[in-house]
C-alpha cells in the first residue's frame, strides 16, 4: 500500500512539474492534455469491455456445463428411484 501511495504521489508531482514547466501556452497544453486523456479513456473503456466480455463468456460456459450436469444427475435419480 505504501508503494502504491508513493507511485501515485510521484506521478502527481511529475504531472504538476510538467505542466508548470511546459514550453507551450496554457491553452495549447490543455488541448494536448484533453486529447491524451481522451485516448486513455478510450483505451480503458476498450480493455474494460474486453474483460467484461471474457468474464461473461466464462460464466455462460460454466452455467451451461453445470446445467447439463445437473440434468444428467436428475435423469439418473429418476431412473433409480421409483415412485
Amino acid at each position: 500500500m505504501k508503494n502504491l501511495t508513493g507511485i501515485l504521489l510521484g506521478a502527481a508531482a511529475g504531472i504538476a512539474a510538467g505542466i508548470l514547466l511546459a514550453p507551450d501556452s496554457g491553452n495549447k497544453t490543455r488541448k494536448v492534455l484533453g486529447k491524451e486523456s481522451d485516448k486513455w479513456k478510450a483505451n480503458f473503456e476498450k480493455q474494460l469491455g474486453e474483460n467484461v466480455d471474457s468474464i461473461l463468456d466464462g460464466l455462460t460456459k460454466a452455467i451451461e456445463y453445470y446445467s447439463k450436469r445437473s440434468q444428467k444427475s436428475l435423469k439418473e435419480i429418476r431412473k433409480n428411484v421409483k415412485f
